[in-house]
C-alpha cells in the first residue's frame, strides 16, 4: 500500500516533510518479540522525517524496510524490572545519572519530550546492525504555524467515504478486512490539530510535530555505568544461585532507552559505558560490576601466579609476534592460587578471572570480548601497572603512609614477573594509580585507584578534589580514561567544582 496520502510538506518546495501516523502502528514495548498490540488507537502523531539518508535522521526507509522493527519508548526506570528491588544495599542509590538527554544539545527553539523513537533491525547477527540501528529522541518544534491533520479514510466501492465513527481509518499496513477499498482513490478528510494523539512520556495531547533527534553513540553511557553499579558482585560473598543478579542486555537497553542493537554492541566491546562490566556467574547472560575487594583479590592473585608460575609467558614485545601461550593453564593457576591466599571455600569462575586478565593481555578474536580465548599474549605494561597495585595493596612503605620514589621502584621491580630484558617500568605508568606530592624536595606516592571512585563524573570529580585541592588537567586525565571524557571537559568540570 502506497504511504504517499499519509506525507505532508510544509512548504511548496517540499524541504519539510511529516509523516501522520496512527499510534497504534508502532509496539510502545521495546521488546520486539512481544505480541502486536490489540488495541485500535485511532490518536496521531506528526513526525517530521529526514530529507537524506546520510544524516542519520528519521527517514522512510527506516518505516518502511520490512527487516526493521520501529517503535515509540516513553520513559522507563529500573523500577520497570521486577527484580531490580534485589540489588545489593550497598549500592548508592542517591547517585544521579548525569546521561546527556539531548535537551541541551537543542536550540531554544526545540522542546525535548520524554518519548524516544527506536529503530531496530530485526536481525542482529551482522556487522551492520549497530550502523542501522537508531536512538532518537522525539523532540517537539515550536512554531506560530498551525498544521492541521488529513489523514486517509477508505473510499468504498460506490464512491462514499466511511462515516466519522463508523469505522477505524486505513491503518499503514491494511488488514483487508472490512469494506472492498480502492486504493486509487482517497478522500482526506480535514481534522483539528487537537486529535493528534498523546506521546507516550507526554501527559495531554500534542498539536506540535515531532521532529527525530539522532543522539550521539555512547548516549546512554553514564545511565548503563549507573545501572551496572546497581549489582556489585563480590566473588568472596557470590549471590545464591536461586536470585537473579544483575541485568540482561534487553533490561539494560530499556532502563538507557536505547536500541537492543547499540546495547549488544557496548557491551560486547566493552564501550560506551560498558568498559569495566562484568558477567555474572549464571546460566542466562546478566552484567554488573567486579566489587573493588574482587578486584582486588583477582589483581593480586594474577600478579603471584606470575611470578611463582612454571608457565612459558609469551609477551607482546617480544621478537616472535605470533608466539602465543595457552589461556586455560593460567586461567586454572589463577584459580588455585585465589582460593589459597583468600582460604575462600567457593571456587572463582572463569568470568571473573577472565575480568581481570583480559585487561592485560593481547589475543585475537572476532566475537565479543565476554569470548575466552584459547591462546594470549601478555601486555608489559599492562603487568606492571597490575603490580603497581600490589606494591600498594601488599607492600609496607617505610613512611607506613607514602612510599619514596627509590623505594617503591624497589618494591616495584621484585613484584614485575621476568619480561624482556632489561625492562624497566615508568612511573608515569602510576597515572589513575596513585598521585604524588613534593615533599623536602622528595617526591612521595599515595595509593588513589580510579576504580575505587564513583562512576559519575561530578561524584568522582568531587572524590578528587576532596583528597587533593589542586588538580593539573594531565594529572586528573587518567581518571577519566574510562568515562570517554576530554580534556576540555575535564576542565571544566574542575572548574565547576573546585572549592
Amino acid at each position: 500500500m502506497t504511504m504517499s496520502s499519509n506525507i505532508r510538506h510544509l512548504d511548496g518546495s517540499g524541504t519539510a516533510t511529516l509523516l501522520t501516523l496512527p499510534l497504534s502502528d508502532f509496539s510502545k514495548s521495546s521488546n520486539i518479540n512481544a505480541a502486536d498490540d490489540e488495541e485500535d488507537n485511532d490518536d496521531l502523531v506528526l513526525v517530521s522525517l529526514s530529507s537524506s539518508e546520510t544524516d542519520g535522521g528519521l527517514t522512510m526507509n527506516d518505516i518502511l524496510n520490512s527487516q526493521n522493527s520501529v517503535y515509540i519508548l516513553g520513559d522507563t526506570s529500573e523500577s520497570d524490572i521486577a527484580h531490580s528491588a534485589n540489588a545489593p544495599s550497598n549500592h548508592n542509590n542517591n547517585q544521579q545519572s548525569q546521561e546527556e538527554e539531548g535537551a541541551n544539545q537543542y536550540s531554544s527553539s526545540f522542546e525535548p519530550v520524554a518519548a524516544r523513537l527506536i529503530v531496530e533491525p530485526r536481525s542482529r547477527t551482522g556487522s551492520d546492525s549497530k550502523k542501522q540501528a537508531k536512538t532518537l529522541d522525539l523532540v517537539r518544534v515550536e512554531t506560530s504555524n498551525t498544521y492541521i491533520v488529513t489523514p486517509p479514510l477508505a473510499i468504498n466501492n460506490d464512491g462514499s467515504g466511511e462515516q466519522q465513527g463508523d469505522s477505524k481509518r486505513q491503518k499503514l499496513t491494511s488488514s483487508g478486512k472490512g469494506s472492498t477499498i480502492t486504493t486509487a482513490t482517497k478522500q482526506l478528510v480535514t481534522m483539528p490539530a487537537r486529535s493528534i494523539g498523546v506521546v507516550p512520556g507526554e501527559n495531554s495531547p500534542s498539536c506540535f510535530f515531532l521532529d527525530p533527534m539522532v543522539l550521539p553513540q555512547g548516549h546512554f553511557a553514564n545511565k548503563l555505568r549507573t545501572a551496572l553499579g546497581r549489582w556489585v558482585y563480590n566473588p568472596l560473598e557470590p549471590p545464591s544461585a536461586a536470585a537473579l543478579f544483575g541485568y540482561t542486555t534487553r533490561e539494560l537497553a530499556h532502563i538507557c532507552r536505547s536500541s537492543l542493537s547499540e546495547m549488544e554492541y557496548a557491551l560486547s566491546n566493552r564501550v560506551y559505558g560498558a568498559e569495566d562490566a562484568l558477567v555474572i556467574p549464571d546460566d542466562v547472560t546478566r552484567y554488573g560490576m567486579l566489587s573493588e575487594e574482587g578486584r582486588q583479590t583477582v589483581s593480586m592473585a594474577i600478579v603471584s601466579t606470575l611470578l611463582e608460575s612454571d608457565l612459558d609467558l609469551e609477551w607482546t614485545s617480544q621478537d616472535d609476534r605470533e608466539k602465543a601461550m595457552d589461556l586455560l593453564p593460567l586461567v586454572q593457576e589463577v584459580r588455585s592460587n585465589w582460593q589459597r591466599e583468600e582460604g575462600a571455600d567457593n571456587e572463582l569462575a572463569d568470568e571473573v578471572i577472565w575480568h581481570g586478565l583480559r585487561p592485560i593481555v593481547s589475543y585475537m578474536s572476532a566475537g565479543s570480548k565476554d569470548e575466552m580465548p584459547k591462546q594470549v599474549q601478555l601486555i608489559v605494561e599492562e603487568v606492571a601497572k597490575l603490580a603497581a597495585h600490589h606494591v600498594f595493596l601488599r607492600g609496607t612503605p617505610r613512611s607506613a603512609a607514602y612510599w619514596e620514589d627509590d623505594e617503591f621502584m624497589e618494591a616495584w621491580s621484585i613484584r614485575l614477573p621476568t619480561m624482556t630484558d632489561n625492562y624497566q617500568p615508568s612511573l608515569e605508568l602510576l597515572g589513575g594509580i596513585a598521585i604524588s606530592e613534593m615533599v623536602e624536595d622528595k617526591r612521595q606516592w599515595r595509593y588513589f585507584p580510579a576504580s575505587s571512585l564513583p562512576l559519575n563524573p561530578s561524584l568522582r570529580i568531587k572524590s578528587m578534589l576532596a583528597m587533593r585541592n589542586a588538580w593539573a588537567v594531565a594529572e586528573a586525565k587518567p581518571y577519566f580514561e574510562k568515562l570517554t571524557m576530554n580534556e576540555s571537559e575535564i576542565a571544566d568540570l574542575l572548574k565547576t567544582h573546585k572549592k
